[in-house]
């Protein structure tokens, strides 16, 4: 038992020995750290500095026997600390780095840590239940035993490994430098190439593919801290009824100087109309040069890409338009010339008569603000077209008796491998289904006698179209892909294929496609 509590002790030691020597080569990001964390930044400075070196004090206290139980309450303590802070700002929907090795690992926080947290406080509640009684053994009774020769070898060692580490540490920081710098060359170079280069035949069928979430998809929520410290979610964006825009920055991307300098004049041009909110990457102290220079109604920030991840807008700046409903209402556009033309389009759909606007069509259905969508394959934000199937029991079922609750229409064939393959996604969909989500409806080409048993696996109702008349009213000659349409029987969204932009008009988000995917 003895044996066992000097390795639960050692292994404590190694911990907080190396979690407090790599923040204190790394003091500033130490400080970044608690502020992302929550910290006032008047109280991040001195913490900062005298984190790291309450970790080594701990470490070095849990080696000797007479101090080992102290430093044990000690360490688990900071270890619950620890995990009650990453779990609150895990449940407020914040992600910040957890700098807990300095600069040698360094990643956004998850419940995993939290889980590897409580694991460690159950070692170090080990050595404090079991060492008030008895200590245990020491691990420097055999130094006692070294000749002083032997001693001065130990330490020179010692040293040696020290410096060992420290170098390492530094080598990493060179190299990252140097790999930031050649992708800035690279960088450089391509855009003097671009510049100098022969200006390329442009056509529409060789355009790149489209990049965020479909439109029509539900946006994804989240809750931010503001510049001020205030928790802003989705939901207060929206709660103008009005479209927001949303621009993906980073504190570091000298690209997105362009948009900061023109987000006060996009907010003054359409302020009554459009809300712009700022989804900054970093803390306050990352952003507080540029806070000061730009103004704007709404700044956010987000340690890390998480939100950003959760939109697909992979580079900065990005930025995507969401509907006063919550839905998407545009592709990503990146860079100042895309976001630029993507605020231009929104603003001539929003410089509309204002009567045009309030009012509803003789359809009853209310105009849609959709932009930066010219490839769909049907007119977002008119009403469904007419059409009346049997369903697999014979039972007539008409468009008109889809209104009152959002409704996904599935483009389906039996035989069709790619729907096959969804088949496992559709039965988890409907066991576990996201909220709001929209009421799933099949349409089936095929023979009727393969349709019906196939459709027995799913809880959806089954129209069989057998000549896809319906699928080409809406666009389409493909399986599987599928259209969302409104309660008011309005289509909000294009036709799409494809398994990841079915699953996101049906509510589930990219990170949880992805997680079925195995990826």
């Amino acid at each position: 038992m003895e044996i066992a509590l000097l390795i639960a002790r050692l292994l404590l030691a190694f911990i907080f020995a190396l979690a407090g020597a790599t923040k204190a080569v790394d003091l500033p990001g130490t400080r970044r750290a608690l502020v992302d964390f929550g910290v006032p930044e008047k109280l991040a400075v001195p913490l900062g500095s005298g984190l790291p070196f309450l970790e080594i004090l701990i470490a070095l206290a849990l080696l000797p026997a007479s101090s080992a139980w102290i430093a044990s309450v000690a360490g688990l303590g900071l270890l619950l600390l620890f995990a009650a802070g990453i779990a609150i700002n895990l449940a407020r929907g914040r992600a910040p780095d957890c700098n807990c090795f300095g600069q040698l690992h360094s990643k956004p926080v998850s419940w995993s840590l939290v889980v590897r947290d409580l694991a460690l406080c159950l070692v170090a509640a080990w050595c404090v239940v079991d060492g008030r009684r008895s200590p245990g053994l020491s691990p420097f009774d055999w130094i006692r035993a070294l000749s002083a020769g032997e001693a001065a070898s130990l330490a020179l060692g010692v040293v040696a490994l020290g410096m060992m580490a420290t170098s390492l540490v530094y080598v990493r920081r060179i190299a990252s430098g140097q790999l930031s710098l050649l992708a800035t060359v690279v960088a450089m170079k391509k855009v003097i190439d671009e510049d100098y280069g022969e200006a390329p035949v442009e056509r529409a069928e060789a355009a790149g593919p489209l990049h965020g979430l479909p439109v029509g998809a539900a946006a994804p929520p989240f809750s931010l801290a503001s510049i001020t410290g205030q928790q802003v979610t989705l939901d207060d964006l929206l709660a103008r009824r009005k479209p927001v825009l949303l621009i993906f920055v980073s504190a570091n991307c000298p690209a997105c100087e362009s948009v900061l300098e023109s987000v006060e004049t996009w907010e003054r041009d359409y302020r009554k109309d459009l809300t712009i909110a700022l989804l900054s990457k970093g803390g306050p102290n990352e952003n507080e040069e540029r806070m000061a220079r730009y103004r704007a109604s709404h700044w956010l920030l987000q340690a890390e890409f998480g939100v950003a991840e959760q939109y697909e807008a992979k580079w900065t700046p990005a930025a995507v338009l969401i509907g006063p409903k919550g839905r998407i209402a545009s592709r990503v556009s990146y860079g100042y010339e895309q976001i630029n033309a993507l605020v231009s389009r929104a603003g001539r759909e929003l410089a509309a008569p204002a009567l045009a606007r309030s009012q509803t069509t003789g359809n009853g259905h209310e105009p849609q603000i959709i932009v930066g969508t010219p490839q769909s394959l049907v007119n977002v934000g008119q009403p469904v077209p007419d059409f009346s199937l049997q369903d697999v029991d014979g039972n007539v079922v008409s468009s008109k008796d889809l209104l009152g609750r959002d409704t996904l229409l599935l483009f389906w064939d039996p035989g069709c491998p790619f729907c096959r393959s969804m088949e496992e996604d559709i039965r988890l969909w409907e066991q576990n289904p996201p909220m709001r989500a929209p009421r799933l409806v099949f349409i089936s080409e095929g023979d009727l006698k393969e349709v019906k048993p196939y459709s027995a696996r799913f809880k959806a109702q089954t129209l069989h179209d057998p000549e896809f008349k319906v699928g080409l009213l809406f666009g389409t000659n493909l399986t599987p892909s599928a259209v969302l349409i409104d309660s008011n029987g309005t289509i909000v969204s294009g036709t799409e294929g494809g398994r990841p932009n079915i699953l996101a008009l049906g509510g589930i988000r990219p990170a949880a496609v992805a997680a079925a995917s195995g990826v």
